[in-house]
């Protein structure tokens, strides 16, 4: 059977090759990654990617990760995607860092060690995905958790009006964006579920302690937590229906 690649490694595409290749059920081809070789499976007689460093064939997870990184580079290029997600995760410590600047700082010695500390990885993740190739799928996971921790973290340990507060929630929303195409579901499950809890805790600490109505805090809870869970969710929806279309 043919395997799905159809180019030698490090090929150039034309654009219409780019985005045959793109839209196979295969795995597309990736700058930062050694081609894969087929393997033949006398049980199920199919081809399946792999890399000459695996001693497995590539998983079921890692292959639908590698068909959406090679979506999305037959489209743009990933050094574009690189900085833009590196500059939105330098934002969340320019915030922090602001906060402290301005009075917003913790009230005490541990809350603004939170918020240094929540603004250096911030700044170092940001210069990660600055200088990194595109990494693999655990990794991603592993930023999009640590991430949504930080935001938290900043959050709750920042003294800062609760309207600030509620602000800095939309991080979560745009963290979601990046989690919705890239990530497995049970992968965007656990961030929907960090999320979730944070933005509740967020917008209940400021309901309990900062004087906040409970019908103020409701009507800010509700379309945060919609915004949360549902641009995620449509966005790994429709990369799945378009993947399972093309298969």
């Amino acid at each position: 059977m043919v395997s799905a690649r159809d180019g030698r490694p490090g090929q150039a595409y034309s654009a219409p090759g780019a985005f045959t290749t793109a839209f196979s059920p295969g795995v597309g081809p990736r700058a930062e990654y050694p081609a894969p070789e087929p393997v033949r499976h006398d049980e199920t007689g199919y081809d399946e990617p792999r890399y000459d460093d695996d001693d497995e064939p590539i998983g079921e997870l890692e292959a639908r990760y590698e068909w959406i990184v090679g979506l999305m580079s037959s489209f743009t290029d990933q050094r574009v995607v690189r900085w833009i997600i590196a500059f939105f995760t330098a934002s969340m410590g320019v915030c922090a860092t602001l906060e402290i600047l301005y009075g917003f700082g913790g009230t005490t010695t541990f809350t603004v060690g939170v918020q240094i500390g929540c603004a250096v990885f911030a700044f170092a993740a940001a210069l990660w995905w600055t200088v990194t190739s595109w990494p693999r799928l655990h990794t991603a996971f592993a930023f999009v958790v640590l991430s949504n921790l930080g935001i938290l973290a900043a959050n709750l340990s920042a003294d800062m009006p609760p309207a600030y507060a509620v602000g800095k929630t939309t991080f979560f929303v745009v963290l979601g964006l990046f989690a919705g195409v890239f990530l497995d579901r049970w992968m965007l499950a656990t961030h929907i579920a960090i999320a979730g809890v944070a933005v509740t805790s967020i917008i209940g600490y400021n309901m309990l302690f900062e004087d906040v109505p409970p019908l103020g805090a409701l009507v800010v809870w509700a379309p945060v937590m919609s915004l949360v869970i549902a641009v995620p969710a449509l966005l790994y929806t429709f990369v799945r229906a378009v993947r399972l279309d093309q298969s």
